[in-house]
């Protein structure tokens, strides 16, 4: 939820839809409309999805925009989005599309246009400079309706991977090496990180490594980010995140934002043992897939993407210039 002054409040007129519809920020008490609303676009039901994506927006209504689709008080469509951006050392802020609908009855008429340009709007307000989403190239629904709202294939590949357990290690040296300690994210783990990252990317990046750590422990379904320590310290990271419902998603599916080795380390086995943990809690869970982002151009983490049994996603990138 959108909690700037008067966003709360705050209508559009709908011009070309249904006469008397609005668009509105959501609020808590929505929850019951949005899942009734979905179940009824999707045949799914998402609430466990939906209330943990309110709630946290509720929490953190600067880092979140959420708006909906009113005809009095009858709730007709829906759009979530999330600040994002940083992802595997990118550097412009976005607004991720996180979910979209509108009432089956009321689909063709430019309703959806109308809350991802309300999207757009706010998202620039907030300094975003894309609106990006994902989807598959399957679903003969919504790439027609991204077409139409503005959006164009995006700069960054989606891969993904099955979760299994990983082959045994690639060399010799590394087989016979003792497996470095992995545990899960702390909040402590903060500072070690942002060294981490400013090593490797050349930037400053604390700011938002503080949201993706927050996010990791708060937003996640199941705390699934990782650390791997080497004499008491930690040299590599892996933010991830489970959840069910983001990008029209039935299922489980865990998301690999980004992954960073210590270069003091570089080559000894750290991200390999965080792939190679991750994968075997996401197993425990029931998780079928690990999908990762990356821009077209990062042929290095690609290179390691690969090798590590990434590949080829059925889930396409886009984004809309803001």
């Amino acid at each position: 939820m959108d909690a700037s002054p008067g966003a709360a409040t705050a209508e559009r007129g709908v011009s070309g839809g249904e006469r008397g519809v609005s668009v509105r920020a959501l609020a808590p008490g929505d929850l019951d409309a949005v899942v009734d609303l979905d179940r009824r676009i999707t045949g799914g039901a998402r609430r466990a999805y939906f209330e943990r994506r309110l709630a946290v927006a509720q929490a953190d209504p600067t880092g979140h925009v959420q708006f909906g689709l009113a005809a009095g008080a009858e709730l007709r469509g829906f759009a979530l989005g999330r600040l994002g951006g940083g992802e595997f050392g990118g550097r412009a802020p976005s607004l991720v599309l996180e979910a979209v609908g509108v009432e089956p009855g009321l689909q063709g008429q430019g309703l959806g246009r109308v809350l991802v340009d309300a999207l757009a709007e706010r998202a620039r307000a907030r300094s975003a400079q894309t609106l990006v989403t994902q989807a598959d190239w399957r679903d003969n629904r919504m790439l027609p309706f991204l077409a139409r709202a503005g959006f164009a294939l995006g700069p960054r590949m989606l891969l993904e991977r099955r979760v299994q357990r990983m082959p045994l290690a690639a060399t010799e040296e590394e087989f016979e090496r003792p497996p470095p300690l992995i545990r899960h994210l702390r909040a402590s783990d903060l500072p070690m990180i942002a060294r981490i990252d400013a090593r490797i990317t050349g930037e400053d990046r604390a700011r938002y490594l503080a949201k993706k750590v927050d996010a990791a422990l708060r937003e996640s379904a199941i705390v699934v980010s990782l650390v791997a320590e080497d004499d008491g310290f930690v040299v590599a990271f892996a933010m991830a995140r489970v959840d069910l419902g983001d990008f029209g998603h039935v299922g489980p599916t865990g998301s690999l934002d980004t992954i960073g080795v210590n270069p003091d380390v570089a080559g000894r086995g750290f991200a390999r043992a965080l792939l190679a943990q991750l994968l075997d809690n996401l197993a425990a869970l029931h998780v079928e897939a690990l999908e990762t982002e990356v821009a077209r151009e990062s042929f290095e983490l690609l290179r390691f993407l690969y090798r590590f049994g990434f590949g080829a996603s059925p889930r396409l990138s886009f984004s809309r210039a803001l």
